[in-house]
């Protein structure tokens, strides 16, 4: 089975998450940096190993996702409210169709909370101001 733009990172084409001028552009990316499917396995994998640390090594409870993405599992907060259920993530995007799946898709544990915000990383004040980065992050 040959390894498709996204499917090396657990993106199922075959499902509501995309539509046919995605694939298209994925396609097209990838024809000129076919190592792209790999690439982005390592900034997840990345992602799961940094997030794994600061939590269980470091004791970090609170974390911003800024440019966040479409939701692919193991998204940051699986990874540290498994280490510790009561962490607090943010997650930031300004594209509307990641942040309505973010809202379908990501739940948070019982114990710990997941918010959404749509902001640009550009207007770092909206971000921090926001009232779901206010109800969910201790800022002091």
């Amino acid at each position: 089975m040959s390894c498709g733009p996204f499917t090396c990172i657990n993106i199922n084409y075959s499902g509501k998450d995309n539509f046919e001028a995605d694939r298209g552009a994925a396609a097209g990316v990838t024809a000129d940096w076919p190592n792209l499917p790999k690439s982005m396995r390592a900034n997840r994998d990345f992602m799961r190993r940094v997030g794994h640390y600061l939590a269980a090594e470091l004791g970090f409870r609170q974390f911003l996702d800024i440019g966040t993405g479409l939701p692919t599992s193991p998204n940051l907060h699986e990874v540290v409210q498994q280490v510790t259920p009561e962490a607090r993530i943010v997650y930031v995007d300004n594209d509307p169709i990641v942040l309505t799946h973010a809202r379908a898709l990501l739940t948070s544990s019982r114990a710990g909370k997941t918010a959404y915000i749509d902001a640009d990383l550009r207007d770092p004040a909206a971000i921090i101001n926001s009232p779901q980065a206010r109800e969910t992050l201790d800022f002091s």
